[in-house]
């Protein structure tokens, strides 16, 4: 499953589907479809962004099993949201299979 996701993680930054940090999170809302934050950001952090999805009705994931720095091969990523509809809805099938 990991590797499922980080190959729709790839395929949405590819597809510049992919929004980085809270702040451009916050600016792009209408366009974002599903948010992931890593269980390494802080409290405050991820409160801010049970906040946006609960009041855009957003689903919110919290990466539990790896970083997103490993899933993106980026450094220093706690929060990004999927700006990609058909990508966010398989991303969110295959975490929801998790459960």
């Amino acid at each position: 499953m990991e590797m499922e996701i980080c190959r729709y993680l790839g395929l949405a930054k590819k597809a510049n589907g992919i929004i980085y940090g809270l702040d451009n999170i916050k600016k792009a809302i209408n366009q974002i479809h599903y948010l992931l934050v890593c269980d390494t950001a802080s409290d405050n952090l991820y409160e801010e962004m049970c906040y946006l999805s609960i009041n855009k009705k957003i689903p919110l994931h919290k990466m539990e099993y790896m970083t997103l720095d490993q899933a993106l091969n980026t450094e220093n990523c706690k929060a990004v949201g999927i700006s990609n509809q058909h990508l966010a809805s398989q991303i969110k099938h295959i975490l929801d299979k998790e459960i």
